[in-house]
């Protein structure tokens, strides 16, 4: 299952590793062993697997504590090539502990088919979804498998195939990564486990998170995606975020 060891994971990580790894790795294998080798090996994997989902957890946790508000700006862009057409969403967004996420359009230019096909289904899809976990990326809605480890954006991270557990159409079908130091997701990659719409034959998601500041708090920084709409063709489009202000309390990590 894994496909890369990084050679230096750092800190608590590089731990996870080797206790992964112990009596698998180094030593010599006899043809008769292999059988249990190997379930031992598959054992080890699945204990492995648990105590990252569970600091994952831990860090999601800590992180809806401490994170008490943060401001940003966000804007929208998206493309067609087959109309030659594009459309720009300029949006001021703000959350606020423990209220939901709030936003306001300052500025909209460009084509309307895409403002109102494309923008405005993903501000009502993130008012519905911004005050539960139905959509949010945890056991309870994913089966998550360990690839291995890889480096997200300089920095060491574990790379995980997620499936839903049931068809949602703001479930996704694909790959997560996750923060080797933090535990928090750093990147999220794949497809709706279930038709967006019977206008769309195919869509594709690549969302990407950022540290913010020394505490550990994770947001977006940016999301791409390409959606087949039907008799319209491709659509292209990217969301980058500027966070004005990020307001947190100091919390004392547990779990992590």
């Amino acid at each position: 299952m894994w496909k890369r060891l990084a050679a230096i994971v750092g800190g608590s990580a590089l731990t996870l590793m080797g206790w992964a790894f112990a009596g698998v790795i180094g030593y010599p294998i006899e043809a008769d062993s292999m059988p249990q080798m190997l379930a031992n090996a598959s054992g080890k994997t699945q204990l492995f697997l648990s105590e990252l989902l569970s600091r994952m957890m831990a860090h999601r946790k800590w992180q809806d504590t401490s994170l008490r508000e943060y401001q940003a700006h966000r804007l929208f862009h998206a493309t067609n090539t087959r109309f030659n057409i594009d459309s720009t969403l300029e949006v001021e967004t703000t959350f606020r502990s423990p209220g939901p996420m709030q936003s306001i359009v300052v500025r909209q230019d460009g084509s309307a088919f895409i403002r109102e096909h494309v923008f405005e289904k993903i501000l009502l899809a993130e008012s519905e979804l911004s005050s539960n976990d139905q959509a949010d990326l945890i056991p309870r809605n994913y089966q998550f498998t360990l690839i291995g480890s890889d480096a997200c954006d300089g920095r060491p991270c574990w790379h995980m195939s997620v499936k839903p557990r049931r068809p949602d159409k703001f479930l996704i079908e694909g790959d997560v990564w996750l923060d080797a130091e933090d535990y928090a997701v750093s990147r999220v990659h794949g497809i709706p486990s279930k038709h967006v719409s019977m206008w769309i034959s195919h869509a594709e998601v690549d969302w990407h998170f950022r540290r913010l500041n020394d505490a550990g708090v994770w947001l977006t920084d940016k999301v791409e995606s390409s959606s087949d709409v039907r008799l319209f063709g491709t659509v292209v489009m990217q969301i980058r975020y500027d966070y004005n202000t990020v307001g947190v309390v100091t919390v004392a990590k547990s779990g992590l």
